[in-house]
């Protein structure tokens, strides 16, 4: 086919100019790609991506903070540190975040006490925290911490045979003291009158009450009650058969325990054999409660119900047993836990309330937080990690000193995709792989023979 020089003039136009918009479209594509990034993270639980409780934290903070990493060039932890921390850096210009590598820089090294590769030090207007993995949880943990302005104090009445913060055993619940300390609270230990004498209901502070084993004696309840009447925070765990004459207090704030230990016949579906295990699936409409993922696990609980008194308290329902559950009135110090069942004549039915939230306004900028549980034995060493305790335990503390915004970040795990089978289903696929499949191949082989013969 021979083409007239006009159709090569043409032509040769249309290849200029494709190659000139080309160019055009590479130019604006590099430099679009330098003023904005976008990006997607596809994996199952977005565990390249940081929460939205990070990205508010990021976004609020007010002060600077600085962030120090002491690797080795070309650590095997260097590529996820930059990663992570770039993600930070994204969100606020806050953060000043400097690569140190401990071998040049021996004194600064000495300086901070660094003991591992990838530590990361957090510094602000409150310290510094020292960082020793590579998670959301404890980088965004210790930001908090460092840029409080005000560290919120959580007081733990001691004298009466309460849980220790600091003790190891099952019981105690120095775990949850971990976990508060890391978040930025400034806990202390102190008897009834140490702590009215280190503490004001305009304080940003908390007091708790851990499961008293012993009564209080009337100085200590009288005190009590003048905090509460000035406006004051609480936290009391409860716990079931157990007087320790704190009537005028529950009368306060227009409660009444419900007698008896809470019974859940659901508790074998978790795998539980002892059915004084609540699990808690009813939660009210509350910031406390949206920060908790799943359900959780109330152990040897008992219940509590509203006075008919008016008051003046906002009250929020918080948790609520299961509607086949009921208060055991009977005695189970000599009985069979799996053989027990609802008494109508005797027993309490279910659904029963097991927490409850109140709040009042004192003035245009305090409001005074109180909650009740009919259990401690969640926040306890043995029991904080089970199903959502510890997400209910530090939104519930956040929420008492009003600092709604600072939510437990999540853990963001990998999702287990391990395959386990029986000794059944592997001995299946053994036989499957070692004569199915071979001896399939070959019938299907000589078939194709014979049919090709016969044609």
């Amino acid at each position: 086919m021979k083409m007239s020089k006009q159709f090569k003039y043409q032509h040769r136009l249309q290849q200029i100019i494709f190659y000139i918009l080309l160019l055009v479209v590479i130019i604006g594509i590099a430099v679009l790609s330098n003023r904005y990034s976008f990006e997607s993270d596809w994996t199952a639980n977005q565990r390249h991506t940081l929460s939205s409780a990070t990205n508010e934290l990021l976004k609020a903070l007010d002060s600077p903070v600085t962030i120090e990493v002491f690797i080795s060039p070309g650590h095997q932890y260097q590529a996820a540190a930059e990663s992570l921390l770039k993600r930070y850096q994204q969100y606020s210009q806050q953060l000043t975040v400097t690569f140190i590598d401990p071998v040049t820089q021996p004194q600064r090294v000495r300086e901070l006490n660094i003991q591992q590769q990838a530590e990361i030090v957090v510094s602000g207007q409150q310290g510094q925290q020292h960082v020793f993995d590579l998670s959301e949880q404890s980088l965004s943990n210790a930001i908090i911490k460092v840029s409080r302005s005000n560290l919120p104090r959580l007081i733990f009445i001691t004298g009466h045979g309460e849980r220790d913060i600091v003790g190891d055993a099952a019981f105690d619940m120095a775990q949850w003291r971990n976990q508060l300390t890391i978040t930025g609270f400034d806990m202390q230990t102190l008897t009834m009158a140490e702590s009215m004498q280190n503490i004001s209901p305009d304080d940003n502070a908390v007091l708790v009450i851990a499961s008293s084993k012993q009564p209080w004696p009337k100085s200590d309840i009288t005190q009590l009650e003048d905090y509460l009447q000035q406006g004051g925070n609480l936290l009391w765990l409860s716990e079931p058969e157990t007087d320790i004459g704190l009537k005028a207090i529950s009368e306060q704030l227009n409660l009444n325990f419900v007698p008896g230990t809470l019974i859940d016949p659901n508790a074998g579906k978790l795998g539980l054999e002892d059915p004084r295990f609540v699990i808690v699936t009813d939660y009210a409409n509350h910031p406390v409660t949206a920060a908790t993922s799943s359900v959780t696990l109330m152990p040897n609980a008992h219940a509590m119900q509203l006075s008919a008194t008016e008051s003046d308290w906002q009250v929020t329902q918080l948790m609520q047993s299961q509607s086949d559950s009921w208060s055991e009135l009977g005695d189970m110090s000599s009985a069979n836990l799996d053989t027990l069942s609802f008494d109508e004549e005797l027993d309490i039915p279910g659904p029963l309330m097991l927490s409850v939230l109140m709040e009042k306004t004192i003035s245009a900028t305090k409001k005074q937080r109180v909650a009740v549980f009919g259990d401690g034995d969640f926040v306890s060493n043995l029991y904080l990690g089970t199903a959502a305790n510890l997400e209910l335990a530090m939104a519930l503390v956040n929420w008492l000193v009003a600092d709604d915004d600072s939510i437990q970040i999540p853990v963001i795990k990998t999702r287990d995709n391990q395959l386990i089978l029986s000794d059944q289903q592997s001995l299946l696929i053994g036989l499957g792989f070692l004569i199915v499949l071979p001896l399939s191949l070959l019938i299907i082989g000589l078939s194709l023979g014979w049919i090709r013969k016969r044609r």
